[in-house]
């Protein structure tokens, strides 16, 4: 996937909660909030917005909720996914997509999670995996077990949040862009061609559509006009091939760039509504080095023996790093580099946590990086 994260949420939640702090100052003015993602997605970049500021541990704090949040939201929209092939009698997608929220986010938001007394979502969503694997007959209810919890934990994050609406903004204009990266991975021609990344799309959408006209509906005054913007966006999407599921490839979607046009643009008219500059996405060079270092990392403590800190190294390197390199690049045109590699970060995943040797994960690392090399090649 490109589902987006965290991370929190990653390095953009981090900068992006500054925005969000100053907003919860001085809302009287205008609310800034925070943008990030992942998930999937946003690049790590800086915001800016007028405002006083907090004190730096209330920065961090807002940083984390703010990712968190933005992961939280596209686990619920696997399980929306899921619950779609469940419906349709498709059980191998519905564990594909009852899979992603612990195999693919878990260790990228445990800590984050354990701070806020959150960790207990594990059970319901462990509970749902199963009765996918099973095709148990109460899988449905699973499944409504596991979303009520996410959904519990984004209203208990947003209640202890200084500002818990712009806080939901935030992740929700992460949200949207995800949507258009999972759509170019998942559309191709016109043609539905990766029928599990389409459904990312379709399962974040789902989420979207939901969340986002209470959230609109609450911008300060002097960001109504682009609240109106954003929910006239949705509309239009709502209206539009994107909100047809599909659980077989080769389905007609039709032209894809217009769709996600219009999802940045209500990305973009979300975070102004809420008083926040765009963020300025940082250089391919730098997001590989960062890439590069995280991968490092991983291999740093798997040699030492810390085998759960070194997965989460190695599920940050993609989530929070290639993750972002995904939508330029295929943009570009280089669809299958981008699959390449998704398939590379997984096998050091993989690798990690089935105990192999370290100078195997040390050998499936530097596969990653030859990748990267390619990546920085097409991308200058």
């Amino acid at each position: 996937m490109t589902h987006r994260w965290f991370p929190i949420q990653r390095v953009l939640a981090f900068l992006l909660s500054f925005v969000f702090l100053l907003a919860a100052c001085n809302r009287s003015v205008e609310t800034p909030t925070p943008s990030s993602k992942p998930a999937t997605p946003t690049p790590a970049a800086a915001a800016t917005v007028t405002g006083s500021s907090h004190e730096g541990h209330e920065t961090t704090a807002i940083a984390d909720d703010a990712g968190l949040v933005a992961t939280l939201y596209e686990m619920l929209g696997h399980l929306e996914a899921s619950r779609a092939n469940l419906e349709r009698g498709n059980w191998t997608l519905a564990q594909a997509h009852a899979a992603h929220p612990t195999a693919e986010y878990w260790a990228a938001v445990e800590s984050a999670l354990a701070r806020h007394g959150l960790t207990a979502i594990r059970d319901p969503l462990d509970a749902n995996l199963r009765a996918a694997r099973d095709q148990a007959t109460d899988a449905l209810a699973a499944n409504d077990t596991a979303r009520q919890a996410l959904h519990d934990a984004i209203a208990r994050l947003a209640t202890a949040s200084p500002d818990g609406t712009a806080l939901r903004a935030a992740a929700l204009a992460s949200l949207a862009e995800a949507v258009a990266t999972e759509l170019a991975e998942g559309v191709e021609g016109g043609t539905i061609v990766n029928i599990e990344e389409f459904q990312d799309a379709w399962g974040f959408f789902q989420v979207l559509q939901r969340e986002l006209p209470e959230i609109v509906s609450q911008a300060p005054e002097s960001g109504k006009a682009a609240a109106a913007e954003a929910a006239e966006d949705l509309e239009t999407l709502a209206a539009g091939p994107l909100a047809q599921f599909h659980d077989q490839p080769g389905a007609q979607f039709g032209d894809l760039q217009p769709i996600q046009e219009r999802l940045r643009h209500l990305a973009a008219e979300l975070r102004s509504a809420f008083g926040i500059r765009a963020p300025e996405a940082s250089s391919v060079s730098d997001r590989i080095a960062e890439i590069h270092a995280m991968l490092d990392r991983s291999l740093e403590l798997y040699r030492g023996g810390q085998a759960d800190a070194a997965y989460e190294q190695a599920a940050n390197a993609y989530l929070e790093g290639f993750e972002q390199l995904e939508a330029p690049l295929l943009d570009a045109g280089h669809r299958d580099l981008v699959e390449r590699l998704e398939l590379d970060f997984k096998a050091v995943r993989d690798a990690i946590r089935e105990g192999k040797p370290a100078d195997e994960v040390a050998q499936l690392i530097d596969e990653v990086k030859s990748g990267l090399e390619e990546v920085e090649e097409v991308l200058q």
